[in-house]
């Protein structure tokens, strides 16, 4: 009969997604958009990397993390089997 223990634990977790765009009028250059979760036993942080990512508005980028967030919530929430 196998229990907990068999199983391997978990020491650290980071996700990651990264989305792209087509340059704006400002730059010539396709944008990318790198966000994700380093966790090191505190707690995860969220954390974003970009060398340039323009939007319009700001509900536009608030989409962009709403995505990030809950596609990270369903990972969060699966258990190693």
């Amino acid at each position: 009969m196998k229990t907990k223990k068999d199983k391997p634990w978990l020491l650290s977790q980071e996700f990651q997604m990264t989305f792209t765009q087509d340059a704006d009028c400002c730059d010539s250059n396709e944008q990318y958009l790198t966000i994700k979760t380093q966790n090191g036993g505190g707690g995860d942080f969220f954390v974003i990397e970009t060398q340039r990512w323009a939007f319009d508005n700001i509900p536009e980028l608030i989409n962009v993390l709403t995505r990030f967030q809950l596609k990270h919530s369903q990972v969060k929430s699966q258990e190693l089997e």
